[in-house]
């Protein structure tokens, strides 16, 4: 079962079909999965999922509307490479990899090849990242290699802007096996790019918004949000996957949880939508009044429910949907390389103790500070959290400290050292 996969007209038929199936035969095509199902999680996902059919959930909706949208080729890698690939067989192939190293691959790996961008955006996180050298393709050929060996299925490009890399596309085609999902302003996806998408089908798109046009051109620039919402309705008319991610600022706060936002989001082709908020790092640690206040904090998860209950989108929280990785997964669930090959516990949290270029994928993984970061999460896994550098500083400040970890954007440890004295 290493390398199983259904043939790519039977996967996308059938994903198709699930698109226009009625409520009762799309639970039953759902039961299937039951057999694959090796670990509570597994089971749960399932029972969750069937409980939202049932209730004629919009997340449902929105599900169906991404199975229509998409094409053929994006409909048998929903299958093979993200659900077959990274959820059930993928679990499987981490779990001999734990076996044999004693410690378990990430479920996602964020990859940021480069560190460049077409624009210079307010509060970005990587805004005052350290710029030495960029990942040539064959490290990250080298990377993708071993995580897809370990069962790692699912990689996120950021940046930077990702497009600026000019091999970007050329990976993504040639780990065919994968699931891929790219952070990207959409300024420099042409009509081309769009093509070899289609073509591949394995990678879907995640364009970066701060809310409607006022927001996102006093943050991006004059015109961003136009150009952006042109882009997206390209990639759904080509079928390719798309959505939107969006950073939470005090400024921003309102619009960005507001109806206004996720009916024009819906109308010009997303199907899902990220949202994440300012934390002390990257530009906003030097700009702190870009984060959100604690009343703006507490209104969030009332906010959040109820626009998953109203509109036909998948909504990804930060603050919220934290218990589907069972608190803050830094380290654990996902861990991120950046640009200088430097092994992150999370790209929200810009500090390491290795490098790719000098240790392997699974010495990182086995290592005393990714170790230390996961131990934070083990005493703390019953309690509810988010990021472990707000929810626990003093202990992810000791990690750093005992593992001569370094920031890895500057700023950030003053920050660190900021939230570790008010803990106290």
């Amino acid at each position: 079962m290493k390398h199983f996969k259904l043939p790519k007209f039977l996967s996308s038929r059938l994903i198709g079909l699930a698109g226009n199936l009625s409520k009762k035969n799309l639970i039953r095509t759902v039961h299937l999965f039951e057999k694959l199902a090796s670990i509570q999680y597994h089971s749960q996902g399932i029972n969750g999922a069937i409980k939202l059919i049932q209730e004629d959930h919009p997340g449902i909706e929105a599900v169906r509307r991404i199975l229509r949208q998409a094409n053929p080729k994006a409909r048998s890698a929903i299958l093979n490479n993200f659900i077959l690939g990274s959820i059930f067989f993928g679990y499987k192939k981490r779990l001999n990899f734990y076996h044999q190293h004693g410690a378990a691959p990430p479920g996602a790996l964020m990859i940021s090849p480069t560190l460049r961008c077409n624009l210079k955006c307010y509060g970005c996180y990587a805004g005052t990242h350290e710029h030495k050298e960029e990942l040539t393709f064959d490290e990250v050929d080298q990377i993708l290699s071993d995580a897809y060996a370990a069962g790692t299925n699912l990689i996120i490009i950021l940046g930077g802007e990702p497009f600026m890399v000019p091999w970007l596309l050329d990976i993504v085609q040639k780990h065919h096996r994968m699931a891929f999902m790219i952070y990207t302003n959409g300024l420099l996806i042409n009509d081309d790019k769009i093509k070899r998408l289609v073509e591949m089908g394995n990678a879907g798109i995640a364009i970066g918004l701060d809310g409607l046009k006022e927001d996102t051109d006093d943050r991006k620039g004059s015109g961003t949000f136009d150009k952006a919402m042109e882009t997206m309705r390209k990639l759904r008319d080509a079928g390719v996957i798309v959505g939107f991610s969006a950073m939470t600022s005090r400024k921003n706060f309102d619009v960005l949880h507001s109806e206004a936002f996720f009916d024009t989001m819906i109308e010009n082709g997303a199907g899902f939508g990220w949202l994440t908020i300012a934390l002390p790092q990257g530009r906003a640690s030097t700009q702190a009044d870009l984060m959100p206040t604690a009343e703006q904090k507490a209104q969030i998860r009332g906010l959040i429910q109820k626009l998953k209950r109203t509109k036909s989108i998948l909504i990804i929280d930060f603050l919220t949907d934290t218990y589907m990785t069972e608190g803050c997964g830094a380290g654990r669930v996902m861990w991120h390389i950046n640009a200088n090959g430097d092994a992150e516990p999370c790209v929200l949290m810009p500090f390491a103790a290795d490098n790719i270029r000098e240790k392997s994928f699974p010495e990182i993984i086995r290592s005393d500070f990714f170790k230390g970061i996961r131990g934070i999460h083990q005493r703390h896994c019953k309690e509810p959290q988010t990021c472990m550098m707000t929810f626990q500083p003093k202990e992810v400040l000791d990690v750093i400290k005992q593992c001569g970890a370094r920031e890895t954007s500057i700023g950030t440890m003053e920050a660190l050292n900021e939230l570790a004295k008010k803990q106290e």
